[in-house]
């Protein structure tokens, strides 16, 4: 029965730290959405300096 105790506690350990992995991580992702880093970013590595400079505009 100690056993099982013990595995429990284990694993109720990983999932909290699990859980909050992945709350930090959809909190990064929100932010990152936000500020819309990602759409500046694509558009100037796809399109010439011309397009760049109109995206961070």
């Amino acid at each position: 029965m100690d056993i099982l105790a013990r595995r429990l506690t284990i694993i109720s350990m990983l999932m909290v730290v699990f859980a909050i992995t992945l709350a930090a991580a959809v909190s990064a992702d929100t932010q990152r959405r936000r500020h819309n880093f990602a759409g500046s970013l694509a558009d100037c590595t796809v399109h010439t300096a011309q397009f760049c400079e109109q995206a961070k505009l």
